[in-house]
């Protein structure tokens, strides 16, 4: 099976860089110890696509894909193969995880749908056009969003349509959507023209929607507002940011606006417990009162940089760059406590590749995709297909747990 899995999805990843097995940083009453614990190939995310496919964790599986159609289940502590797939055609958005069933968009406008226990196709559904953002499992529907526009709810069982919501896109917009969110008995959705709406779940009828960004400027670019980043909800709160507009806590029930922050931000939020954490524009990450919206405290070291949405692992707060470095964060006031590269880490598990010339080649290893967290472990994939999972370990001060 592990022969399987190269052969979908292994691609030449190459690169050099001394790696140290241990990064530990002393900060205050802190110490925090951050290692790798398996690096593996799951294929080339070129930028070009413009898609995410972030791995997807469900008790101890790792769900990974890849644009050209390579799918596997593999073992998340020591990444063996569990059961791979081909599906031979481009995939753009999932794998999304749930009621015995891996979720896939393809570049050909459909949903398929494989079993979770060995990756045999359920059923394959039409859908509306493609399927960026990660679609959500209920106990009977499928809810996605899709780059025209589209909100849909499917059958479970079988994928057909019950219900469709449209909003037309602007002109110009950021290639991507937010994943729906399902809260109660809502669908809330966000879109291009920097509009929250809130949908019933059954019928998919509209029942408030909220305008967090309004459109400004001369030009296209200049008007863009996007909802394209995480929405997350707490206590009947919606919080949403979108780009060239705002950040705002949304009342779940009429779509009040609670309180709102001018911000530019495409990646979405966080919920902490009782702050909220994102990454702006500029690359900044900020640590917001989820009450008030007041600024708990800014991290600028990575202005400039293109940000991932941050992760909360423990009391800390993870983000990846563009350059393939991974921070942890302290929580409390966003103080640096470790740091990792994604290409080091790599090449503590395997040689470097070298050209016809016999020199290392060093491949741009930007991190495109959202980390994700899994208790004291960190998956972190970048745009070369290199896979790592990190562990996380603190001695004081933030959690007491340990990964052996």
């Amino acid at each position: 099976m592990r022969g399987l899995l190269l052969l979908l999805l292994a691609i030449g990843l190459s690169g050099c860089g001394v790696f140290k097995k241990d990064s530990s940083l002393l900060l205050r009453d802190l110490q925090l110890e951050v290692k790798p614990v398996w690096a593996i190939q799951t294929g080339e995310l070129p930028e070009n696509a413009n898609v995410q496919l972030t791995p997807f964790v469900t008790d101890d599986r790792l769900y990974v894909a890849n644009v050209a159609g390579g799918v596997v289940a593999m073992n998340s502590r020591d990444a063996g193969s569990l059961w791979a797939v081909n599906l031979a055609e481009q995939l753009t958005g999932g794998p999304a995880v749930g009621g015995g069933m891996v979720l896939l968009g393809t570049i050909k406008a459909e949903l398929v749908a494989l079993d979770a226990e060995d990756g045999k196709t359920l059923w394959r559904s039409r859908i509306c056009s493609e399927m960026l953002a990660l679609p959500v499992i209920t106990d009977d529907k499928i809810l996605l969003q899709c780059i025209d526009g589209y909100v849909m709810a499917l059958n479970r069982s079988d994928g057909q349509r019950i219900w469709s919501y449209r909003r037309p896109p602007p002109t110009l917009t950021l290639r991507g959507t937010a994943s729906p969110l399902v809260v109660g008995e809502r669908v809330i959705a966000g879109f291009a023209d920097g509009v929250l709406v809130s949908l019933s779940l059954a019928k998919g009828e509209l029942e408030w929607e909220a305008t967090i960004a309004v459109p400004r400027g001369r030009n296209d670019l200049e008007r863009m507002v996007d909802i394209d980043g995480r929405l997350q909800a707490a206590d009947g709160v919606i919080y949403v940011s979108s780009y060239q507009g705002r950040v705002a806590a949304v009342s779940s029930e009429n779509g009040r606006f609670l309180w709102t922050r001018e911000m530019s931000s495409y990646s979405g939020v966080v919920l902490g417990d009782s702050q909220l954490f994102l990454s702006d524009d500029p690359g900044r990450i900020w640590a917001l009162d989820r009450r008030t919206g007041a600024t708990l405290w800014r991290q600028d070291q990575f202005s400039g940089q293109r940000v991932s949405a941050p992760a909360v692992m423990g009391r800390a707060v993870v983000v990846a760059d563009d350059q393939g470095d991974i921070h942890w964060l302290d929580s409390r006031d966003g103080q640096i406590l470790a740091g990792q590269n994604i290409t080091e880490a790599w090449h503590y598990f395997h040689y470097p590749w070298e050209d016809e010339e016999g020199d290392q080649k060093k491949p741009d290893h930007a991190v495109t995709t959202y980390p994700v967290v899994a208790g004291e472990r960190l998956y972190v994939r970048d745009n070369t297909g290199a896979l790592v999972a990190f562990r996380m370990h603190v001695t004081t001060g933030i959690t007491e747990s340990s990964d052996q």
